[in-house]
């Protein structure tokens, strides 16, 4: 077998390539199938395939000298690419949660920005969102809480809907908690959820302390100001370790995205 492998390279872009190929797999099988996931089963097939077929390719590269300026340029492009990524998780490691900068008071509220759902229990991940806001109300007692997120494809049940039960569970009165159910996105999470607070009689200029994951909260901070909320402060809640590279990968293309869309 090691015949195939004419060099170390090709051998360690098998291993490498193989290796994702088990941990995609992997991560479907815990029903983490979102783009981070795609991608990583992508760069893995592609790696693998170099390296197993490393002889046929050189011959082939050999063939056309247009054919080895192309391949270097992709290689060139992923390399940068896999670089700005390692930087972009670096960004995300180092916002550390800070200690938030308000006093106890009986104004502003406390939101809690969804994810995935399975069945009507909530994921890994948004249980540590839940976990962290359930802290955060318990240092806030006063404070309003909103649960957001909506209906996902074939489910009888909302996020929010999820997010409240687990919540009650948890010791916070039905009576805090204010459902966000429309919503499908970080930006109709901050966008439906402003005139529900409205309604309580906040003002966008009270405290807003946004509860969501370490490599969410930029984005969503950047959001809630672009829908108009001017007094936010935010509570971070750490993302378990086997779906942390997924989803940081994910991260990376929703910030990209969202400044195209021009969420914030």
């Amino acid at each position: 077998m090691l015949s195939r492998f004419p060099h170390w390279r090709a051998l360690l872009s098998f291993v490498t390539g193989s290796a994702l190929i088990v941990y995609a797999l992997y991560l479907c099988l815990m029903h983490i199938t979102h783009a981070g996931t795609v991608l990583i089963a992508s760069i893995g097939v592609a790696m693998a395939a170099s390296g197993w077929f490393s002889v046929s390719l050189t011959r082939w590269l050999q063939q056309q000298r247009w054919r080895q300026i192309v391949w270097q340029l992709m290689l060139t492009g992923f390399v940068l690419w896999a670089v700005s990524v390692a930087a972009f998780f670096r960004h995300i490691s180092v916002l550390s949660e800070q200690t938030i900068p308000l006093a106890a008071t009986d104004r502003g509220a406390i939101i809690v920005l969804g994810s995935s759902v399975r069945g009507c229990v909530p994921s890994p991940t948004l249980a540590a969102r839940l976990d962290r806001g359930a802290e955060v109300a318990m240092q806030f007692p006063a404070m309003k809480m909103v649960v957001s997120g909506g209906y996902g494809h074939g489910r009888s049940c909302s996020e929010a809907e999820v997010m409240a039960a687990y919540l009650m569970k948890k010791g916070i009165p039905a009576n805090r908690l204010i459902q966000e159910n429309a919503s499908t996105s970080t930006y109709e999470n901050l966008r439906f959820s402003r005139p529900l607070l409205q309604q309580q009689g906040l003002a966008d200029d009270t405290p807003l302390i946004i509860v969501s994951s370490e490599f969410h909260l930029e984005r969503a901070t950047a959001i809630a100001h672009r829908a108009g909320f001017r007094n936010t402060y935010t509570a971070a809640s750490v993302t378990p370790l086997y779906t942390r590279f997924p989803s940081w990968l994910r991260e990376y293309f929703s910030y990209i995205s969202g400044y195209l869309l021009g969420e914030y």
